[in-house]
């Protein structure tokens, strides 16, 4: 299988890795930007700064806001 994405794409093991890794970042990204926005516990200005830290640091920011800036009270009301 990988062969025919070789032969249709010209892409290789490495860039079909790497595309598949872009892929899930981004996909985080949205993911942790639509939690962001959907939490009631913080204000307009607490969730423009976390915006700003998600987007000037993509990766470090999303993992950030996962660990600390989700309540308590907003993961309880997700589930």
């Amino acid at each position: 299988m990988p062969q025919l994405y070789t032969r249709i794409l010209g892409f290789g093991n490495q860039e079909l890795f790497l595309i598949s890794c872009w892929i899930v970042v981004l996909v985080m990204i949205v993911w942790t930007i639509n939690d962001l926005m959907t939490n009631k516990d913080l204000i307009i200005g607490g969730k423009l700064i976390w915006l700003l830290v998600i987007l000037l640091f993509p990766i470090l920011g999303t993992l950030i806001y996962l660990y600390y800036g989700r309540s308590d009270k907003h993961l309880s009301n997700n589930r």
